[in-house]
């Protein structure tokens, strides 16, 4: 201090001694104190007198000599000006307390000093600490929330990422350094988030953005991005503080909802139903296109929003006519909890010529506790109930035609009876006149009738034969149609042994293979009688002519159906007149080669109709015949005849 004046010597002593920091000189060669603060005693505890007798170490008892000339080794040698470091003071108590130290080196060459300048960081300390042990309740609380957490610098850049972050994406913190959590982005939305953050950082506010981001997994989930600035207290930004929390499932509900929304939409607006929704106000909330063009109303402002204005541009009345008040209306009934399935009104508009007939369905669907919304749905069934009224009518037009018809087919019923009559009694009687008058003449007069006179009365008699059979088979077929049947269950191979019996004589030369199983089905005995009877004598008939006549008789049992055939070995049939086989006098054949009326198979097609059965044939001309009947098993007689395959 040898260029202050005294006075100025006197003020900095003054000052020193004042000064609230411990301020020492120290021989650097004893390291003994040679001038102490008052602070420095004050802080210590030690007074002044015990202080001189004291070393530094006393003071600061971490050091020893040797690491103490280590630690000032730079001041001594003039590498440093002044020497910073923090260590601990001992005081009188036996307490320690923190302490920055400030080391020079003066009265270079010498005497050699060292002044420290001693400053008490206790409340440093302590708040170090705090903020500390803040940062470490801070990094707790980011750690243990749901969402992934970070920080970025005023840059943008980011410098901290929590937990949560590397977990889900299976990153370290060398990787997210700076920008490498561009990585992790959805590459397609990469170039959005950049330029949306830069815009934020840029306008220093905060940035919000649904962002796309991949998982350690390798899929990618949607998480909605926060990032708020943090600002000192010149408004600066400091600081950015983030989160992303997994929406994911969130954003994909509210997508699918909105998707069924809109298919929701489509659905309502394409029906072919009218649609409208009510609330429990009876504030009409949506009308569909069909019910508004049901309605012949362009837009939904024409009918107002209620059901009270409504009610002044229409009438509703049920189908007798009856008008209906506002409280007994389709959708009054319906916000009542009433559900309702096809009621039938007439809607009548009041300004003009206008009436329709709708049918009206609907209920109340109910949704967060208590709330709901009434539905009607209107079906236009104008044009159906007008051709119903014009069915009405024509059904009764029909069953007074019908009677009409019925009792002129009775009476034809009656005429044919009666016609069956005549030709039974009065028709017979002159033929077997003519048959016994021709047969006495051959007999008595023979010697008198020369061989072309015998050959007339033979044809007489051949032609009076021909025509009473045709009786005979008219009169059977007749009595076919009205006779009841009496449908029972039959054993086949009892009954076609029995029937084999009536031709025992026909079938003399003939080979007859009877593969019948037992198993009963239900039938007409007598109509089946009938319908085999005739198969079987025309299966002789046309196979009398075979160097060995064959018939063969087969039943099978199929799909809860009897099918029996009857095949022969005869001259056949030519296919392509198939259809006129079963017409009543259709004959394929001359009469001089097989006799026979041309009405055998008529009533075989008569008797199966009749028994809810079928029958078809197949042939080849030169090739015989079979002939099938198709008849239900017994405890089927009721099901349908199914369609079998003739081949």
């Amino acid at each position: 201090m040898a260029g202050l004046t005294e006075n100025a010597q006197a003020r900095l002593a003054v000052i020193l001694e004042q000064s609230l920091n411990e301020i020492y000189l120290v021989n650097a060669q004893t390291l003994r104190f040679e001038f102490i603060s008052n602070g420095a005693q004050r802080n210590l505890g030690h007074n002044l007198d015990s202080m001189r007798m004291m070393t530094l170490f006393d003071i600061q008892p971490q050091f020893d000599e040797a690491s103490f000339r280590i630690l000032v080794d730079p001041l001594v040698k003039g590498e440093q000006e002044i020497l910073v470091f923090e260590t601990m003071h001992l005081r009188a108590d036996g307490t320690y307390y923190p302490v920055e130290v400030h080391l020079q080196r003066v009265g270079h060459p010498s005497p050699t000093e060292f002044l420290a300048i001693i400053l008490d960081i206790t409340a440093r300390r302590s708040a170090e600490l705090a903020l500390q042990e803040s940062e470490a309740g801070f990094r707790v609380i980011v750690n243990t929330i749901p969402q992934l957490a970070w920080i970025a610098e005023p840059d943008g850049k980011k410098s901290w990422h929590n937990q949560r972050w590397y977990d889900y994406t299976g990153t370290t913190p060398e990787e997210m350094k700076g920008c490498g959590w561009h990585k992790v982005h959805d590459p397609e939305l990469l170039p959005k988030v950049i330029k949306r953050w830069k815009d934020a950082l840029a306008a220093e506010q905060a940035f919000d953005m649904d962002v796309r981001l991949r998982g350690a997994d390798g899929q990618y989930r949607i998480f909605l991005t926060r990032a708020e600035p943090l600002k000192n207290a010149e408004g600066r930004v400091v600081q950015w503080f983030g989160t992303n929390t997994d929406v994911n499932d969130q954003r994909l509900g509210e997508q699918a909802r909105r998707e069924t929304e809109k298919q929701l939409q489509v659905v309502m607006e394409n029906m072919s139903e009218g649609l409208v929704v009510s609330d429990f106000s009876r504030k009409l909330l949506h009308w569909n296109p069909a019910a508004l063009k049901m309605h012949d109303v362009g837009n939904a402002e024409e009918l107002l929003s209620d059901l009270q204005t409504f009610a002044q541009m229409f009438e509703l009345s049920t189908i007798d006519g009856a008008i209906l008040p506002i409280e007994q209306w389709p959708l009054t009934r319906i916000l009542q909890d009433e559900h309702l399935h096809d009621l039938e009104l007439r809607i009548r508009r009041v300004d003009r010529d206008w009436l329709r007939i709708f049918s009206y369905s609907g209920a109340v669907s109910y949704y967060d506790d208590g709330k709901g919304l009434a539905f009607l749905t209107i079906k236009d069934i104008t044009e159906r109930k007008c051709a119903e009224e014009a069915l009405r009518d024509a059904k009764i037009n029909l069953e007074y035609k019908v009677n009409q018809r019925t009792a002129q087919l009775v009476a034809k019923s009656k005429e044919l009876e009666n016609f069956c009559y005549s030709v039974s009694h009065d028709l017979r009687a002159p033929l077997r006149g003519i048959a016994g008058y021709t047969r006495l003449l051959l007999e008595s007069h023979n010697e008198c009738l020369d061989e072309e006179g015998r050959g007339f009365l033979k044809n007489v008699r051949l032609a009076t034969k021909n025509m009473t059979d045709l009786i005979e088979d008219l009169l059977s077929y007749s009595k076919l149609e009205r006779r009841k049947l009496s449908t029972t269950d039959v054993s086949l191979p009892t009954f076609i042994s029995k029937l084999l019996d009536q031709f025992q004589g026909a079938t003399k030369d003939v080979r007859v293979i009877v593969n019948v199983d037992d198993f009963p089905i239900r039938a007409d005995p007598e109509g089946l009688a009938i319908a085999l009877r005739n198969l079987i004598d025309n299966a002789l008939k046309f196979s009398r002519y075979s160097p060995e006549p064959a018939i063969e008789i087969l039943a099978r049992a199929a799909d809860g159906y009897c099918v029996l055939s009857v095949r022969d070995n005869g001259i056949g049939f030519d296919m392509r007149f198939y259809d006129k086989i079963f017409e009543i006098f259709q004959r394929l054949h001359r009469a001089e080669d097989y006799p026979g009326t041309g009405i055998g198979l008529a009533m075989v097609q008569k008797a199966m109709e009749r028994m809810g059965g079928r029958v078809w044939a197949e042939s080849k001309l030169g090739g015989g015949a079979v002939f099938y009947l198709q008849l239900p098993l017994s405890g089927t007689a009721e099901a349908a005849a199914p369609a079998i395959n003739s081949a």
